[in-house]
């Protein structure tokens, strides 16, 4: 009976550890809607003049859109843990400047501030919800 006990123990210490979240899981909490950079801090000078024309889409696929005025689009990709905002975007200055693991600060459904996840290296970029 005590071995029994013990068994019945193991097997729900087993299934506990299994049920717990990782840190490092994929959400899907996708950021509905057209968004705007508010604010992108780099090393020592504000730059969030650089992405004024822009408008950004996060698609629910993990396909992430800069999107100019006249229609144009740069794609990439997007991925979100619940601690990392990560983009990956094939495009050429500014947009290759938004390509980083980023440390989530704030995600709301109106804005997402990031930080760059290299404590040596001062970067930060807001989004906000137009």
């Amino acid at each position: 009976m005590v071995k029994f006990k013990i068994l019945i123990l193991l097997i729900s210490g087993v299934l506990l550890l299994g049920s717990c979240t990782n840190d490092d899981q994929i959400s899907t909490n996708t950021p509905q809607g057209v968004w705007k950079i508010t604010w992108y801090f780099d090393k020592d000078k504000d730059e969030t003049n650089d992405f004024a024309a822009y408008s950004f889409e996060f698609l629910d696929d993990g396909t992430f859109s800069g999107n100019l005025p006249d229609g144009s689009a740069i794609l990439g990709t997007w991925t979100q843990t619940s601690s990392k905002f990560i983009i990956d975007i094939n495009g050429a200055q500014p947009l290759d400047k938004l390509n980083d693991d980023w440390q989530i600060l704030e995600k709301t459904d109106a804005i997402i501030r990031l930080k760059d996840d290299n404590d040596t290296h001062l970067e930060e970029l807001t989004f906000e919800k137009t």
